[in-house]
């Protein structure tokens, strides 16, 4: 049957597995195609889902003689009389089930990010299109020329924003696997789109990425070469005012009081982040005060006053 024709459901597959790398990379190819398939990737070091697209035959290696493999070629190879080794048919297909079941989740990963991209190369079009005008130039030949170079440009934009997402979660990843028992959480994991959202659009000549945390900051990252920088966002995250921090370290140890720590005993050590879009604000305590005093001031001066005028009525009718 033609691999065209087939339709894969990938709901079967974790909903962030495009970022996955190292370890939670060849559980999921373990757990789809098997265990010798996993072991051949990760001999070769295909560290993730887009290294494992960019290589074409991952079968290749298993022709070189080298100790390292010898295993692999017992898992997922026959060997006959002479010596002689061929990849089982199953194991082929394994990989390529693996490959298919992907790369369909990758295509419905474009379609969802497609139309934010769409908008920012309608804006572009838009800006072009009046400068051309101004210019006195022909209006339907810019267009097409535009249309042109949309086109041939939206999959690298695409490509380049899906890899950035995948560094990032990674990284971030990487960092709450180091830092969360000093930041007194005894388990658990940052999950996308349930404690954070990320963002990262295309505006017309760069990439652009802001994280949500889900404490309602929205937080700018900037760009460091050709990557993105999350150390604003883990400012954030060890500050006291993250909400999602905090139920964090209570759901981590509810039975525990002295694993959590109170507000005021928590101290961040570096300066908080560049935060913008806050979308909560909290009322003025000196506000309250102010009127307060102001109020009181008011009303010991007409206690005051009252007496005095009651006193010179009294000197009027005496005199």
């Amino acid at each position: 049957m033609p691999s065209s024709t087939l339709v894969f459901d990938t709901s079967i597959l974790p909903t962030d597995a495009l970022s996955f790398y190292d370890d939670n990379f060849y559980q999921l190819v373990e757990k789809i195609a098997g265990l010798g398939e996993a072991k051949l990737l990760e001999v070769q070091g295909i560290r993730s889902v887009y290294s494992f697209f960019n290589i074409e035959d991952v079968f290749n290696i298993l022709s070189f003689s080298c100790s390292a493999i010898k295993e692999i070629k017992k898992l997922i190879c026959l060997e006959d009389d002479d010596k002689n080794y061929m990849v089982k048919p199953g194991c082929r297909s394994n990989i390529r089930y693996l490959y298919q079941l992907l790369y369909q989740k990758h295509e419905e990963h474009l379609k969802e990010i497609t139309p934010k991209s769409k908008r920012n190369k309608q804006s572009q079009l838009h800006q072009s299109n009046s400068t051309t005008m101004n210019l006195s130039q022909d209006s339907s030949q810019n267009t097409s020329i535009l249309s042109n170079h949309q086109q041939s440009t939206t999959t690298p934009n695409l490509m380049n924003i899906l890899n950035h997402h995948g560094v990032l979660i990674h990284m971030l990843n990487e960092w709450f696997e180091r830092n969360f028992r000093t930041i007194y959480i005894l388990n658990g994991n940052l999950i996308e789109n349930e404690d954070y959202k990320l963002l990262i659009a295309f505006n017309g000549t760069s990439e652009e990425a802001c994280i949500t945390c889900f404490c309602g900051v929205k937080v700018r990252l900037t760009r460091v070469r050709e990557n993105f920088s999350l150390s604003n966002y883990y400012k954030h995250l060890k500050t006291k005012s993250c909400v999602m921090m905090k139920k964090k370290k209570i759901t981590s140890s509810p039975n525990n009081d002295s694993n959590i720590i109170d507000d005021d005993e928590l101290i961040d050590d570096e300066t908080p982040p560049t935060i913008s879009n806050i979308n909560h604000i909290q009322p003025s305590a000196s506000s309250i005060t102010f009127d307060t005093v102001d109020n009181a001031n008011k009303s010991s001066k007409r206690s005051t006053v009252s007496p005095n005028k009651g006193s010179s009525k009294k000197q009027r009718k005496q005199t």
